[in-house]
């Protein structure tokens, strides 16, 4: 939501150097929360701390798996939210939710969990 916030002539004098002090300045602050990088239908797949294989699969339906050296560890669905990227496991009644953000490298992407952990996944879609 932006709000206009009209400031007195005094501070516009201050901040502009010559502005008359009698006609107030609007400014627009535009205090909307930062939105989270949304997540993408597709693959995204990282090395465990083992060397093993670890894939995300997001699907266009809203569901999920994860594998882990190949096998399927977990599924449920997901959904892009103000939060990040949020995994509710089947059978789990409360979402786990990640944020995503541009990896350095073209094609990753770095996944942070609501623990503060950061790993980068290579993105196929």
């Amino acid at each position: 939501m932006k709000k206009i916030v009209a400031l007195t002539g005094v501070f516009a004098l201050a901040a502009c150097g010559g502005n008359d002090a009698s006609e107030p300045t609007e400014a627009v602050i535009d205090d909307t929360p930062e939105t989270a990088v949304v997540s993408d239908a597709g693959t995204y797949s990282s090395l465990n701390e083992d060397g093993d294989v670890i894939a995300i699969s997001l699907n266009a339906d809203g569901t999920y798996t994860v594998s882990e050296a190949n096998q399927q560890v977990e599924n449920g669905t997901w959904e892009d939210t103000p939060e990040g990227a949020c995994w509710t496991a089947e059978g789990e009644e409360e979402p786990v939710c990640a944020t995503f953000a541009p990896g350095t490298e073209p094609g990753t992407v770095n996944v942070t969990s609501p623990g503060g952990e950061t790993m980068t996944y290579s993105y196929e879609s």
